[in-house]
């Protein structure tokens, strides 16, 4: 094929696919809000929708910047749909008026859609290449977005796998690619079937792709037989504790005492009701609204509660640290007690939420310092050891860390063979937050081959097998306790072996695609 056949493929792709471009965009802007989970219906397979409206809007642009336009406002409209909740701790927290709280959701979802950009305008410059090199070229386009997107904006929250973990069958592969790579990998499937009107054998190897990658996810979930209570010498009970609590009372001092009685509570009941039970007791982030360490007053009941029942106990609460010069610092840290009731290990979160833990110093607006709550500006965490007790190797995520795969990748390397996320997104009330945030989560059980202990405040708690699979999933904004059992595994994913090459290989391939994909021999050597 040379490059005037190349062209009319190209041409006869944007004819035949040719409709208006407010239509594409409001079928690429609707696949991102259905695909991820939302407050009316969830579709997840038709997140691979928002991809192809990218490509169609960049290949019938007229201009460079016209396709740039148009695939960030595409993917404006869907971010900002899928991530309205951003406002709410804004309003309700930092006591804004929703006038001016709205636009904050906005201006993140902005600064997230402008890969979207680059990818439509990636598709008009690519648009002369050969159908399949055309949509190789594309995938490779979107996993190195959605790896560097994830690396430098620091919130990877609307990753295309984050929308397919729903369906654990459409994500096995990240067991081997990772998530991005695996999102790049359905991009081109989607792509070859939307190009088989230009060339019909797209149509084939698109079909023959999905049918591939549904296979394995096929074998390898029914390779590991879905286990809600697992047994055996590798398995062990564990107690997860929501105290519901309000977020604007957790950090009042006078409300302190009412919190540790309420987790008390719940623990000895649930204890009580299974005596024969001796499970490591999980309470979420910052359960304790206090310096553990320094408290008098409730620190000792705390340790009493792991000695009477002879179980250990991790949750969270600030940590506190100095600098040389006697500079107090603050820490959002898990600790783990022994059944004995002493400390044995604590870890302290490595990756803060911007303007909920961390405020840059430029920045004294009142709004954002009542968004950091009661205990000011965290410090970042420097280990990723695990918190270790008898088998347990508890690779420790706080909240959205979970959503992190180097961080994942960083607890197994460290020996972990079980991760534990505790979370608190009671800051968002009712919305999808909260089911986005665990399938973003339930990812990195598939990558590392690891169980996963989601422990929170508000809900929702869950337990995730090896193939992100919910084993247990407790209710949002209810107190309670829910037992639940879990797997230790040593053993490691292939990801985890191939990631440090997989990243450069992706690289050394899109620019291999880049330079000789103009070819017949190479463009169509499937």
């Amino acid at each position: 094929m040379n490059a005037a056949s190349a062209g009319s493929a190209a041409q006869t792709i944007a004819a035949l696919w040719r409709g208006p471009v407010f239509f594409v965009g409001l079928v690429g802007a609707l696949a991102v809000w259905l695909g991820f989970p939302n407050d009316l219906i969830n579709l997840p397979p038709l997140a691979l929708l928002w991809p192809v409206a990218l490509a169609l809007l960049g290949m019938n642009a007229q201009t460079p910047s016209a396709a740039l336009r148009a695939g960030w406002l595409l993917g404006l409209a869907g971010s900002t749909a899928a991530l309205y909740w951003l406002a709410l701790p804004v309003h309700n927290i930092g006591n804004l008026p929703w006038i001016l709280a709205l636009p904050c959701a906005v201006f993140i979802a902005a600064c997230l859609s402008a890969a979207n950009g680059v990818f439509s305008l990636a598709a008009y410059v690519l648009r002369e290449r050969p159908p399949f090199c055309l949509a190789a070229l594309l995938a490779f386009v979107w996993y190195l977005l959605e790896f560097f997107a994830a690396h430098l904006l620091g919130f990877p929250w609307l990753p295309l796998a984050g929308a397919l973990a729903v369906c654990p069958v459409l994500v096995q592969g990240a067991d081997i690619l990772g998530a991005y790579a695996l999102g790049g990998l359905w991009v081109f499937i989607a792509l070859l079937c939307l190009f088989c009107r230009a060339d019909k054998r797209c149509l084939a190897l698109g079909l023959a792709g999905a049918l591939a990658v549904l296979s394995y996810g096929t074998y390898r979930l029914n390779e590991t037989p879905f286990l809600p209570n697992p047994t055996g010498p590798e398995s062990f009970a564990t107690l997860f504790v929501e105290g519901n609590i309000d977020q604007n009372q957790k950090w009042v001092p006078a409300f302190q005492r009412a919190t540790v009685d309420a987790y008390l509570n719940l623990t000895n009941n649930a204890l009580t009701a299974c005596p024969e039970e001796k499970p490591l007791i999980v309470w979420p982030e910052t359960a304790l609204p206090f310096f553990f360490e320094k408290s008098l007053a409730h620190a000792s009941r705390v340790r009493e509660l792991a000695r009477a029942s002879g179980c250990p106990l991790l949750f969270g609460a600030p940590g506190a640290g100095q600098r040389g010069n006697g500079e107090l610092l603050v820490f959002n840290r898990a600790f783990l007690l022994s059944p004995e009731g002493d400390t044995i290990g604590w870890y302290d979160k490595e990756h803060l939420v911007p303007f909920g833990e961390h405020l840059p110093a430029w920045l004294h607006f009142d709004f954002l310092q009542k968004l950091l709550q009661g205990v000011g500006v965290y410090e970042q965490g420097s280990s990723s050891a695990p918190l270790r007790h008898g088998a347990l190797a508890l690779g420790m995520l706080i909240c959205y860390e979970g959503i992190f795969p180097w961080l994942a990748d960083a607890r197994v390397k460290d020996g972990a063979n079980i991760f534990a996320d505790i979370s608190n997104d009671a800051w968002f009330g009712r919305t999808p937050a909260a089911l986005q945030h665990l399938y973003l989560t339930a990812l990195r059980a598939i990558e590392q081959n690891r169980w996963i202990l989601r422990g929170t405040n508000t809900g929702i708690s869950a337990v995730v097998d090896t193939r992100g699979r919910l084993t247990l999933r407790g209710e949002q904004f209810t107190a309670g306790a829910l037992f639940a059992r879990a797997r230790l595994v040593a053993v490691q994913s292939p990801y985890h072996t191939f990631k440090p090459w997989i990243f450069p290989s992706a690289l050394l391939l899109f620019c291999t695609l880049l330079v000789f994909g103009r070819s017949a021999r190479v463009a169509h050597t499937f």
